[in-house]
């Protein structure tokens, strides 16, 4: 009888969960271990966070316990990783316990860095983890009118729609209120455009035109002066508030620069085609983890895990799998007034921003449930 093989993945967020429940899926339980080492106790569905703040929707319903969502023969360790050493195949946790492993998949994600912005720490607001949320959602409350500032303050962060879509819903909730006409609304975004993607961008860019929404393009967060309500770029641009809601920077998670595998921010390069580490074949990274330039959401860990676990099995198996990831995403973004679209692209072939309806937006909305007992469960 072979020995059995020891899969493990570090990380209980999006991409850790859909990768070890589908590779649960297709592998024996009697020939292969998969653990999974995390320290959550909540797993939280980050892309409601721009519903949330609108009581569009019930946050209690955005968050599942984490030892409810893995599969059956799925090993949980609730621990904290604090060195990875790939030379000697093993992993070091907090408790003092040791792992050993045949295949690793770092699915850590990455963490905010708040400090890098002198003034952010308790004037910035953000919708990225459900605390902020929540606060936001009061200071949304409170808001009588003025000028609001939004974006991402720079590159790289996690679901690049995310902050289009919240000031879309922005812009419908301060129409709800009565107070639009009272309210300025200015986005900010790092590169001279809008969004990441030139096609998408110009969609956006109309949208924001429609819909009075004021751009500022080139603006790389420097420092936020709560004292005089303004923000400042390092190309040298000074915006003022009254509310500002800013994307905090985002880094690689520390322990994959101290276990001396980090790139530039902290983040793992990997093959863009078989998102292995460097030349071992036995070390894989994905989802925010990664330097690859599509990888911060979560629609991208969905299809990264289809691949790998596909990849795994079958080399666990003993069989070859020459297939390589194309980068193939699918993501449903929310425009405003009712609608979304879904974008469809790989690293070939760039999205088409052309239609918005209704029912991508329903998609949208009830995505939760669907994440939560399908795509977690390696199911879809």
């Amino acid at each position: 009888m072979l020995p059995v093989k020891n899969v493990v993945i570090l990380g209980d967020g999006a991409a850790g969960t859909i990768m070890a429940n589908k590779l649960r899926m297709l592998t024996d339980v009697k020939e292969t271990r998969i653990s999974v080492v995390g320290n959550s106790t909540k797993h939280y569905f980050k892309p409601d966070g721009v519903h949330i703040p609108f009581k569009l929707k019930r946050y209690q319903n955005s968050v599942k316990p984490t030892r409810f969502l893995f599969n059956y023969g799925v090993e949980y360790i609730h621990d904290e990783v604090i060195l990875i050493d790939v030379p000697h195949r093993t992993v070091q946790l907090k408790s003092g316990k040791g792992l050993s492993y045949d295949y690793l998949i770092i699915a850590t994600g990455d963490r905010f860095d708040y400090n890098e912005i002198p003034g952010y720490i308790g004037e910035a607001k953000h919708f990225y983890d459900l605390p902020h949320t929540l606060e936001l959602g009061n200071s949304l409350d409170s808001f009588k009118g003025g000028k609001i500032v939004i974006g991402p303050s720079s590159i790289p962060y996690q679901c690049p729609p995310a902050p289009y879509e919240f000031t879309f819903l922005l812009d419908q909730y301060l129409r709800g209120r009565g107070i639009r006409d009272k309210t300025e609304i200015h986005y900010i975004f790092p590169l001279n455009r809008v969004f990441t993607m030139q096609n998408v961008s110009d969609f956006i860019e109309k949208l924001f035109e429609e819909r009075d929404i004021i751009t500022h393009t080139l603006f790389n967060v420097e420092s936020v002066n709560g004292l005089n309500k303004n923000v400042t770029s390092i190309e040298g641009e000074s915006v003022s508030y009254d509310l500002l809601i800013l994307v905090p920077p985002h880094k690689g998670q520390t322990v994959i620069t101290k276990s001396e595998l980090a790139g530039p921010g902290g983040y793992i390069d990997v093959d863009r085609h078989k998102l292995n580490y460097k030349d071992y074949d036995d070390v894989f990274a994905i989802g925010d983890a990664t330097n690859l330039p599509i990888s911060k959401a979560g629609a991208t860990a969905h299809f990264e895990s289809e691949y790998l676990a596909n990849r795994l099995a079958h080399e666990l198996s003993g069989n070859v799998y020459d297939e390589d990831y194309n980068g193939e995403i699918a993501c449903t973004t929310i425009t405003g007034a009712g609608r979304a679209m879904t974008l469809y692209f790989s690293y070939e072939r760039p999205p088409r921003a052309i239609f918005q309806s209704k029912m991508d937006y329903l998609l949208k909305w009830t995505s939760a449930d669907t994440y939560f007992s399908a795509m977690l469960r390696g199911i879809m």
